[in-house]
Protein backbone atom coordinates (compact mmCIF):
# COMPACT_ATOMS: atom_id res chain seq x y z
CA UNK A 1 0.00 0.00 0.00
CA UNK A 2 1.38 3.44 -0.73
CA UNK A 3 1.98 5.58 2.61
CA UNK A 4 -1.47 7.10 3.98
CA UNK A 5 -2.09 8.74 7.05
CA UNK A 6 -5.29 10.57 7.85
CA UNK A 7 -6.33 13.19 10.35
CA UNK A 8 -9.38 13.57 13.29
CA UNK A 9 -12.62 15.98 13.05
CA UNK A 10 -11.69 18.92 15.63
CA UNK A 11 -15.80 19.00 16.56
CA UNK A 12 -17.59 16.39 18.15
CA UNK A 13 -14.80 14.12 18.96
CA UNK A 14 -14.62 12.81 22.67
CA UNK A 15 -11.45 11.65 24.01
CA UNK A 16 -13.14 8.21 23.48
CA UNK A 17 -13.46 9.28 19.79
CA UNK A 18 -10.32 10.37 19.71
CA UNK A 19 -8.45 6.86 20.58
CA UNK A 20 -11.24 5.23 18.12
CA UNK A 21 -10.40 6.81 15.27
CA UNK A 22 -6.97 5.90 15.98
CA UNK A 23 -7.24 2.67 17.01
CA UNK A 24 -9.27 2.04 13.65
CA UNK A 25 -6.25 3.90 11.20
CA UNK A 26 -3.83 1.79 13.23
CA UNK A 27 -5.53 -1.23 12.39
CA UNK A 28 -6.43 -0.75 8.98
CA UNK A 29 -2.55 0.18 8.11
CA UNK A 30 -2.25 4.50 8.15
CA UNK A 31 1.13 5.53 9.05
CA UNK A 32 -0.18 8.32 11.11
CA UNK A 33 -3.00 10.12 12.77
CA UNK A 34 -2.69 14.06 12.71
CA UNK A 35 -4.73 17.06 14.71
CA UNK A 36 -6.12 19.76 13.37
CA UNK A 37 -6.35 23.04 15.94
CA UNK A 38 -9.20 25.48 16.29
CA UNK A 39 -9.45 26.58 20.05
CA UNK A 40 -10.60 25.12 22.58
CA UNK A 41 -9.15 21.97 21.28
CA UNK A 42 -5.48 21.36 21.17
CA UNK A 43 -4.28 19.81 18.36
CA UNK A 44 -0.71 18.67 20.51
CA UNK A 45 -2.88 17.49 23.42
CA UNK A 46 -4.61 15.35 20.93
CA UNK A 47 -2.14 13.99 19.63
CA UNK A 48 -0.50 12.70 23.27
CA UNK A 49 -4.44 11.37 23.38
CA UNK A 50 -3.43 9.42 19.95
CA UNK A 51 0.20 8.64 21.64
CA UNK A 52 -1.58 6.85 24.24
CA UNK A 53 -4.19 4.57 22.43
CA UNK A 54 -1.44 3.48 19.84
CA UNK A 55 1.65 1.05 19.17
CA UNK A 56 2.97 1.19 16.16
CA UNK A 57 1.90 4.51 13.92
CA UNK A 58 2.80 8.30 13.70
CA UNK A 59 0.87 10.80 15.50
CA UNK A 60 1.11 14.42 15.87
CA UNK A 61 -0.25 17.92 14.35
CA UNK A 62 -1.59 18.95 11.04
CA UNK A 63 -1.33 21.16 11.81
CA UNK A 64 -0.73 23.46 15.35
CA UNK A 65 -0.39 27.28 15.28
CA UNK A 66 2.20 28.89 15.90
CA UNK A 67 1.38 32.26 17.28
CA UNK A 68 -0.36 30.24 20.67
CA UNK A 69 2.22 28.67 22.09
CA UNK A 70 5.81 29.92 22.88
CA UNK A 71 8.27 27.49 20.78
CA UNK A 72 9.91 26.24 23.79
CA UNK A 73 6.34 24.86 25.09
CA UNK A 74 5.83 23.21 21.62
CA UNK A 75 9.46 21.91 21.72
CA UNK A 76 8.57 20.50 25.78
CA UNK A 77 5.05 19.12 24.86
CA UNK A 78 6.24 17.77 21.61
CA UNK A 79 9.20 16.14 23.07
CA UNK A 80 7.06 14.60 25.77
CA UNK A 81 5.06 13.01 23.02
CA UNK A 82 7.82 12.19 21.43
CA UNK A 83 9.33 10.12 24.93
CA UNK A 84 5.53 8.43 25.33
CA UNK A 85 6.06 7.09 21.90
CA UNK A 86 9.63 6.37 20.98
CA UNK A 87 10.04 8.32 18.58
CA UNK A 88 6.81 8.73 16.78
CA UNK A 89 5.76 12.25 17.15
CA UNK A 90 5.91 14.68 14.23
CA UNK A 91 5.17 18.11 14.72
CA UNK A 92 3.54 20.16 12.30
CA UNK A 93 3.58 24.02 12.49
CA UNK A 94 1.11 26.57 10.24
CA UNK A 95 0.35 30.18 10.88
CA UNK A 96 -3.41 29.66 10.87
CA UNK A 97 -5.35 32.58 9.62
CA UNK A 98 -5.31 36.12 9.92
CA UNK A 99 -9.14 36.18 10.40
CA UNK A 100 -8.90 33.80 13.62
CA UNK A 101 -5.48 35.64 15.10
CA UNK A 102 -7.14 38.91 14.86
CA UNK A 103 -9.48 37.07 17.25
CA UNK A 104 -7.27 36.37 19.56
CA UNK A 105 -5.70 40.13 19.62
CA UNK A 106 -2.81 38.12 17.68
CA UNK A 107 -0.83 40.46 15.59
CA UNK A 108 0.91 38.16 12.52
CA UNK A 109 3.67 40.08 10.82
CA UNK A 110 5.46 38.49 8.45
CA UNK A 111 4.10 34.98 8.56
CA UNK A 112 6.91 33.49 6.63
CA UNK A 113 9.53 35.07 8.94
CA UNK A 114 7.94 34.36 12.05
CA UNK A 115 7.53 30.49 10.86
CA UNK A 116 11.42 30.85 9.84
CA UNK A 117 11.91 31.80 13.71
CA UNK A 118 9.82 29.80 15.35
CA UNK A 119 11.38 26.58 13.52
CA UNK A 120 14.45 27.77 14.34
CA UNK A 121 14.03 27.76 18.16
CA UNK A 122 11.70 24.78 18.47
CA UNK A 123 14.75 22.93 16.83
CA UNK A 124 17.22 24.69 19.07
CA UNK A 125 15.35 23.71 22.09
CA UNK A 126 14.63 19.95 20.99
CA UNK A 127 18.08 19.18 20.16
CA UNK A 128 19.57 20.64 22.82
CA UNK A 129 21.04 23.20 21.74
CA UNK A 130 19.54 26.77 22.87
CA UNK A 131 21.54 28.56 25.67
CA UNK A 132 18.25 29.80 26.84
CA UNK A 133 17.53 26.53 28.94
CA UNK A 134 20.02 24.32 30.79
CA UNK A 135 17.70 20.99 31.10
CA UNK A 136 18.52 18.80 27.62
CA UNK A 137 16.31 16.06 27.10
CA UNK A 138 17.87 13.07 25.41
CA UNK A 139 14.64 11.86 23.36
CA UNK A 140 14.81 10.90 19.60
CA UNK A 141 15.02 13.78 16.39
CA UNK A 142 11.61 15.83 16.25
CA UNK A 143 10.44 15.90 13.38
CA UNK A 144 8.92 19.77 12.45
CA UNK A 145 6.65 20.11 9.09
CA UNK A 146 5.41 23.25 7.91
CA UNK A 147 2.20 23.80 6.30
CA UNK A 148 2.26 25.82 3.09
CA UNK A 149 -0.15 26.81 0.31
CA UNK A 150 2.35 28.99 -1.45
CA UNK A 151 6.02 29.16 -3.50
CA UNK A 152 7.32 31.41 -0.54
CA UNK A 153 6.02 28.43 1.94
CA UNK A 154 7.14 25.77 0.10
CA UNK A 155 10.63 27.39 -0.04
CA UNK A 156 10.93 28.06 3.16
CA UNK A 157 10.07 24.25 3.63
CA UNK A 158 12.95 23.18 1.70
CA UNK A 159 15.32 25.90 3.80
CA UNK A 160 14.52 24.91 7.60
CA UNK A 161 11.81 22.13 7.50
CA UNK A 162 11.76 18.71 7.63
CA UNK A 163 8.37 18.30 5.30
CA UNK A 164 5.68 20.52 3.61
CA UNK A 165 1.90 20.30 4.66
CA UNK A 166 -0.06 21.54 1.71
CA UNK A 167 -4.05 20.91 1.54
CA UNK A 168 -6.49 20.97 -0.80
CA UNK A 169 -4.10 21.29 -3.82
CA UNK A 170 -4.18 19.67 -7.57
CA UNK A 171 -1.41 17.44 -8.48
CA UNK A 172 0.12 19.36 -11.20
CA UNK A 173 0.27 22.01 -8.31
CA UNK A 174 1.72 20.16 -6.23
CA UNK A 175 4.20 19.39 -8.41
CA UNK A 176 5.01 23.30 -8.53
CA UNK A 177 5.46 23.34 -5.05
CA UNK A 178 7.65 20.68 -4.90
CA UNK A 179 9.79 22.07 -7.49
CA UNK A 180 9.94 25.65 -4.86
CA UNK A 181 11.15 22.76 -1.71
CA UNK A 182 14.17 22.21 -3.89
CA UNK A 183 14.98 25.22 -4.96
CA UNK A 184 14.69 26.41 -1.34
CA UNK A 185 17.01 23.16 -0.06
CA UNK A 186 19.32 24.02 -3.01
CA UNK A 187 19.86 27.70 -1.22
CA UNK A 188 20.33 26.14 1.93
CA UNK A 189 22.54 23.30 1.32
CA UNK A 190 20.53 20.87 2.10
CA UNK A 191 19.72 17.50 -0.46
CA UNK A 192 15.60 18.02 -1.20
CA UNK A 193 14.72 13.91 -0.87
CA UNK A 194 15.41 14.46 2.72
CA UNK A 195 12.07 16.39 2.83
CA UNK A 196 8.90 15.02 2.77
CA UNK A 197 6.05 16.63 0.37
CA UNK A 198 2.86 15.15 2.08
CA UNK A 199 -0.52 16.18 0.67
CA UNK A 200 -3.93 16.78 2.71
CA UNK A 201 -6.69 15.30 0.44
CA UNK A 202 -10.52 15.77 1.50
CA UNK A 203 -12.23 12.89 1.50
CA UNK A 204 -15.86 11.83 0.56
CA UNK A 205 -16.90 8.47 0.19
CA UNK A 206 -20.09 7.30 -1.81
CA UNK A 207 -21.27 5.32 -4.28
CA UNK A 208 -23.48 8.26 -5.02
CA UNK A 209 -20.94 10.16 -6.54
CA UNK A 210 -23.56 13.26 -6.90
CA UNK A 211 -24.13 12.92 -3.22
CA UNK A 212 -19.96 12.73 -2.73
CA UNK A 213 -19.54 15.93 -4.74
CA UNK A 214 -22.56 18.07 -2.58
CA UNK A 215 -20.90 16.65 0.10
CA UNK A 216 -17.46 17.75 -0.71
CA UNK A 217 -18.70 21.47 -1.63
CA UNK A 218 -19.86 22.24 1.88
CA UNK A 219 -17.27 20.28 3.71
CA UNK A 220 -14.34 22.68 2.25
CA UNK A 221 -16.77 25.85 1.86
CA UNK A 222 -15.43 27.47 5.17
CA UNK A 223 -11.94 27.20 3.68
CA UNK A 224 -13.10 29.19 0.87
CA UNK A 225 -13.69 32.03 3.00
CA UNK A 226 -10.54 32.36 4.20
CA UNK A 227 -7.49 34.41 2.79
CA UNK A 228 -5.21 32.10 2.51
CA UNK A 229 -7.44 29.16 0.55
CA UNK A 230 -8.74 32.19 -1.89
CA UNK A 231 -5.64 33.07 -2.80
CA UNK A 232 -4.56 29.16 -3.04
CA UNK A 233 -8.19 28.84 -5.13
CA UNK A 234 -7.00 31.41 -7.63
CA UNK A 235 -3.87 30.07 -8.19
CA UNK A 236 -4.77 26.90 -8.70
CA UNK A 237 -7.46 28.35 -11.90
CA UNK A 238 -10.67 29.24 -10.29
CA UNK A 239 -10.46 32.68 -9.46
CA UNK A 240 -14.07 33.01 -10.93
CA UNK A 241 -15.15 31.06 -7.82
CA UNK A 242 -13.58 33.21 -5.20
CA UNK A 243 -14.86 36.27 -7.23
CA UNK A 244 -18.28 34.88 -6.35
CA UNK A 245 -18.03 34.52 -3.40
CA UNK A 246 -16.22 38.18 -2.44
CA UNK A 247 -19.75 39.02 -4.44
CA UNK A 248 -21.95 37.43 -1.70
CA UNK A 249 -22.41 34.15 -3.25
CA UNK A 250 -22.55 30.73 -0.72
CA UNK A 251 -19.68 29.11 -1.27
CA UNK A 252 -20.75 26.00 -1.14
CA UNK A 253 -23.01 26.97 -4.53
CA UNK A 254 -19.98 28.63 -6.24
CA UNK A 255 -17.45 25.75 -5.78
CA UNK A 256 -18.00 24.07 -8.89
CA UNK A 257 -17.64 20.18 -9.66
CA UNK A 258 -14.54 20.69 -11.80
CA UNK A 259 -12.70 22.33 -8.23
CA UNK A 260 -14.45 19.86 -6.23
CA UNK A 261 -12.60 16.94 -8.75
CA UNK A 262 -9.28 18.83 -8.56
CA UNK A 263 -8.53 18.90 -5.22
CA UNK A 264 -10.99 16.12 -3.15
CA UNK A 265 -11.53 12.46 -3.75
CA UNK A 266 -15.45 12.04 -3.87
CA UNK A 267 -17.22 9.28 -4.96
CA UNK A 268 -16.89 5.56 -5.15
CA UNK A 269 -13.71 4.03 -3.97
CA UNK A 270 -12.59 2.99 -6.74
CA UNK A 271 -12.75 6.32 -8.31
CA UNK A 272 -11.10 7.88 -5.40
CA UNK A 273 -8.20 5.46 -5.01
CA UNK A 274 -7.53 6.22 -8.77
CA UNK A 275 -7.51 10.09 -7.88
CA UNK A 276 -5.52 9.41 -5.42
CA UNK A 277 -2.61 7.64 -7.09
CA UNK A 278 -2.57 11.19 -9.29
CA UNK A 279 -1.05 12.84 -6.22
CA UNK A 280 1.81 10.31 -5.92
CA UNK A 281 2.66 10.15 -9.58
CA UNK A 282 2.99 14.13 -8.59
CA UNK A 283 5.65 13.14 -6.48
CA UNK A 284 3.90 13.19 -2.74
CA UNK A 285 5.27 10.98 -0.83
CA UNK A 286 2.65 11.03 1.92
CA UNK A 287 -0.90 11.18 1.11
CA UNK A 288 -2.91 12.41 4.44
CA UNK A 289 -6.39 11.54 3.89
CA UNK A 290 -9.13 14.11 5.30
CA UNK A 291 -12.23 12.00 5.88
CA UNK A 292 -15.55 13.70 5.17
CA UNK A 293 -19.62 12.20 6.23
CA UNK A 294 -21.73 11.87 3.39
CA UNK A 295 -24.94 11.84 4.77
CA UNK A 296 -25.19 11.62 8.74
CA UNK A 297 -22.26 9.76 9.80
CA UNK A 298 -20.46 9.74 12.94
CA UNK A 299 -17.08 10.55 12.78
CA UNK A 300 -15.79 7.06 14.09
CA UNK A 301 -17.94 5.55 11.29
CA UNK A 302 -16.55 7.87 8.59
CA UNK A 303 -13.14 6.96 9.63
CA UNK A 304 -14.08 3.40 9.36
CA UNK A 305 -15.46 3.68 5.84
CA UNK A 306 -12.39 6.00 4.85
CA UNK A 307 -9.82 3.04 6.20
CA UNK A 308 -12.32 0.66 4.50
CA UNK A 309 -12.16 2.27 0.68
CA UNK A 310 -8.13 2.84 0.95
CA UNK A 311 -6.69 -0.03 2.93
Amino acid sequence: MSRLATVSPVWGCSLDDLRSLAQIAEDGGFEGIFSPEVPPYSALTNAQVFAEATKNMKVGTWITNIYMRQPVIAAATSMTIQEITNGRMLLGLGVSHKPVNTRFGIEMGDPIESMRNYVGEVRSFADGSSDKVSLKRDVPKLPVYIAGLTSGAAELAGEVADGLMPYMCPPKYLGTLKSEVAEGAQKAGRDSSEIEITSGIPSFISDDESAAIEAAKRGISGYARLPFYQRLIENIGYGDVVQKIKDGANPAEAITDEMVNDIALAGSPSKCKEKLQEHYEAGVDLAIIVPGAVGKQSNVEVMENTVKAYS
